[in-house]
């Protein structure tokens, strides 16, 4: 098995109700190259602690995240409405390979700040 850390990314800070506009485009690379097994499938989860039961938000590659090109292991973080009450969240992403293999690759945090402007 692999020893590792996930890679930190801090979400840019975000406005209750917005558009986040999304990641373009993530690709991950294990010493330069793509894991060998082919990516399955991709979850996200945004919590407020680590260890919170249930995730204020989660994305998944049946829903927020599309896997550009599986060999590759591309993917790309939909846009979606904030739909999330303001606070600093946590958060991290799984990936799952062809083989049942899961691995956290990408963690780090995203905080949302409250709208004045209101419908």
């Amino acid at each position: 098995m692999d020893n590792y850390l996930p890679g930190r990314y801090t979400i840019p800070s975000a406005v209750t109700g917005d558009t986040f506009a999304g990641i373009p485009e993530l690709s991950i690379k294990v010493n330069g190259a793509a894991p060998t097994a082919s990516l399955a499938s991709v979850k996200m989860q945004f919590k407020t602690e680590a260890t919170a039961s249930t995730a204020a938000l989660e994305l998944t590659s049946s829903s927020g995240i599309t896997i550009n090109d599986a060999s590759n292991w591309n993917i790309t973080i939909d846009s979606f409405a904030i739909n999330l009450s303001a606070d600093n969240y946590v958060y991290d992403i799984q990936f799952t390979d062809s083989n049942g293999s899961v691995r956290t690759y990408v963690a780090g945090t995203w905080s949302i700040v409250q709208d004045v402007t209101r419908p």
